[in-house]
């Protein structure tokens, strides 16, 4: 009876939830991607073909993970019996990892026009950014449920791709000021065609799922931290091309929940 009176209360607490994806974005909100040094260098062409390339190459250091925090998702969904999760997790996953061509290999075709080979890529080292996305992202999908692994990347995905959105006006960009071949810069093509259904997916599934206050607490956490871990990854982009450990504050303040100090 514990267990069933705690649940009704927590349903009770819960968040419509519209209201609650509502508050999801406010998130997403506070580190606008597109307004990051990286995508808004590109855009507003302040970095040089060179520069792009190194990012690439930190990119390309993230990207190849993409089958391991997957894999992970895939296998806490089936264990918790989570089935609409892993459909979106499997549908997800065709599209990253299937078909001749993966993500990865559509990557390196951007490294290759910069005349470095894959072993060169595989040897470089992760910026402190880099490295830091690497782990929260592994490590959130590797310890937390499935829902909130996709989660983490719904907020983001949906900001990438679409018509209109950053992953068009990258590719625009690279291919017509940069003067890279669409071949080299079709990893943002991909996105900009793919990352709009993974995100709304993404999205649809948290609508659905998290309707208790317990479930809305806990993706509320891994949105956040989605967040920041893109957000560090597109820093290590730019601490590779500057060579400068600097990282990005966002366009609006915290909204964190914390304690009332009162000293006595």
């Amino acid at each position: 009876m514990g267990w069933t009176i705690a649940n009704a209360c927590a349903t009770w607490l819960a968040m419509k939830p519209e209201e609650f994806i509502a508050e999801l974005w406010s998130y997403a909100a506070e580190v606008p991607m597109e307004q990051h040094p990286w995508f808004d260098g590109i855009i507003k062409h302040r970095w040089t073909k060179e520069q792009i390339i190194l990012g690439e190459v930190q990119h390309y250091l993230r990207v190849r993970t993409n089958p391991i925090f997957f894999g992970h998702m895939a296998i806490n969904a089936v264990s918790a019996k989570e089935y609409t999760v892993m459909a979106t997790v499997l549908e997800n996953f065709m599209e990253e990892l299937g078909g001749k061509r993966t993500h990865v290999d559509i990557m390196l075709q951007f490294l290759e026009e910069g005349g470095i080979s894959r072993e060169q890529a595989d040897n470089a080292e992760p910026a402190p950014g880099t490295l830091a996305a690497i782990e929260m992202i592994v490590g959130c999908c590797q310890r937390r449920s499935a829902l909130e692994g996709i989660a983490m990347l719904a907020f983001v995905e949906s900001q990438l791709g679409g018509s209109g959105k950053i992953s068009e006006k990258v590719f625009r960009e690279l291919t017509g000021h940069y003067g890279f071949s669409p071949r080299a810069a079709a990893t943002y093509q991909l996105h900009a065609a793919q990352d709009e259904g993974h995100g709304s997916r993404q999205i649809d599934a948290i609508r659905l799922l998290a309707n208790d206050d317990v479930t809305q607490s806990k993706i509320r956490a891994a949105v956040k931290l989605g967040l920041t871990a893109f957000t560090l990854e597109w820093d290590g982009h730019v601490q590779a091309m500057t060579g400068k450990r600097e990282f990005w504050s966002g366009v609006k303040n915290l909204d964190l929940r914390q304690p009332k100090v009162q000293l006595r």
